[in-house]
């Protein structure tokens, strides 16, 4: 038997490709999210594109992009049929992102039952 490094066949790891990437740069963020915001039907204007890509940046892409849909159900109850800078500011402040909640939780530990 031949002990093969983590657990992958030999001829296996020969053949494997290691794809360097790269984090998404905040014009790259900005497009995608402009991309996703047309998929879903979102209208949203250049500013808030451009502070939503703000917030990709300081947190993840993903986060960025779950506050689509809360933003727009936003701009929708006040009346409008386009997402605002506003908006963002409010679905940001109303939802945390994964790194934050966890920090927040290590610091209010003791608060929780354990």
């Amino acid at each position: 038997d031949i002990t093969s490094p983590h657990g992958v066949p030999v001829d296996l790891l020969d053949r494997l490709v290691i794809i360097r990437t790269l984090p998404y740069t905040p014009q790259e963020m900005v497009q995608i999210l402009a991309i996703r915001a047309q998929v879903e039907g979102i209208g949203i204007d250049e500013e808030s594109l451009a502070y939503l890509g703000e917030i990709g940046e300081r947190t993840s892409l993903r986060h960025s992009v779950q506050l689509l849909t809360p933003s727009m159900m936003l701009a929708r109850t006040n009346g409008r049929d386009e997402i605002g800078r506003g908006d963002l500011e409010e679905t940001d402040a109303l939802f945390h992102d994964a790194k934050y909640s966890a920090k927040l939780l290590a610091e209010q530990a003791d608060k929780y039952i354990s």
